[in-house]
């Protein structure tokens, strides 16, 4: 049998069997408070955050980015998400963003670690980490894209990983984050608790309008699970509002619509230790300085909001999403 057709046997299998607030990991996981509130919880739905109008690419900028403008960014984003994923550290950005998080009531948290071999970065998540290890479901993705783009190699993934490890509880799962053709290397397959990969086919599949777009990633992300026999938080997917003639406000609500529509969780009937989570949004806000870094024009546009925090339509599905999950939480 082909094995594209066993993958596809297994989306359906995994689809039948899909329940919100079910999880049977691995032992030695189970008390993983990030893989709880993943597959336990209903209503738990995940944000990639970076502060909007801060351009991460000048050092500078952290400090003096307003701890008001934060706030302002987590009460815009708190109605439809209960959790937040980071892409780096910074002593000037990151705890105002914890401190605040915990204020208004968020429940998990993905710390990023940008560059693994900083000992400032990992050390820096790890004290975070001790400090509000009552306050929040955590995890850490070790790395993002830097693989691909040779920002550095897989020993500074298991040197930094190495480091974390010895200073954090050891239910706090880690892992790094790739495109989806990074996950060709058996290194990055097996690298970590879990998997968290990028899958764009905005990018990868540009021939693919809203629906079919949405249905291919999550595809590919049940098909990683099954290959890699273990957890799967597809971490960046979307559809950009603009950038492109065919990339509108509607018919980036069309792709999240049709993406969550089958579940924010899918377990893998042939093995009930493998689920994959597809309650991540990309992202909350619109990033303009990404045009000038990947000379993209759909980079600047993947936000649910915009700089200024106006609400595009595809917000309004991740409200009905929560609203419904609530209520089966509540049953």
């Amino acid at each position: 049998m082909p094995v594209r057709t066993i993958i596809l046997i297994l989306f359906i299998l995994a689809g039948s069997t899909a329940q919100p607030g079910i999880f049977a990991g691995e032992p030695e996981k189970q008390d993983s408070p990030l893989f709880r509130y993943l597959s336990h919880e209903a209503g738990a739905l995940m944000v990639a955050y970076t502060p909007s109008g801060l351009d991460p690419r000048y050092e500078p900028n952290y400090p003096a980015h307003p701890t008001s403008s934060i706030r302002a960014d987590l009460m815009a984003l708190k109605p439809y998400f209960n959790g937040l994923v980071l892409y780096g550290y910074h002593p000037a950005a990151t705890p105002r963003i914890l401190s605040i998080a915990r204020e208004l009531g968020f429940r998990a948290v993905l710390f990023g670690i940008w560059e693994p071999k900083s000992a400032m970065e990992i050390d820096g998540v790890a004290e975070l980490i001790r400090q509000f290890k009552s306050d929040f479901a955590m995890g850490v993705i070790i790395g993002n894209e830097g693989i691909l783009f040779k920002r550095y190699e897989s020993d500074d993934l298991k040197f930094a990983a190495d480091r974390l490890r010895g200073k954090i509880p050891g239910n706090i799962p880690l892992t790094t984050s790739e495109p989806l053709v990074s996950y060709e290397s058996d290194f990055i397959l097996k690298f970590g608790d879990f998997l968290a990969p990028n899958i764009h086919p905005a990018i990868d599949r540009p021939q693919l309008q809203a629906a079919p777009a949405a249905a291919w990633a999550r595809e590919e992300a049940i098909r990683l699970a099954a290959m890699a026999g273990k957890p799967v938080l597809l971490k960046e997917t979307g559809f950009p509002h603009g950038g492109e003639v065919k990339f509108t406000p509607q018919s980036q609500e069309k792709f999240w619509s049709s993406y969550l529509s089958p579940g924010t969780l899918v377990r893998l009937k042939a093995s009930n230790k493998v689920w994959v989570y597809f309650g991540v949004a990309f992202e909350g806000f619109d990033t303009p300085w990404k045009v000038e870094q990947y000379s993209l024009s759909i980079e600047k546009s993947w936000g649910l909001f915009s700089v200024e925090r106006k609400a595009y339509p595809a917000v309004e599905v991740w409200r009905e999403t929560l609203e419904k999950q609530t209520i089966l939480r509540s049953r």
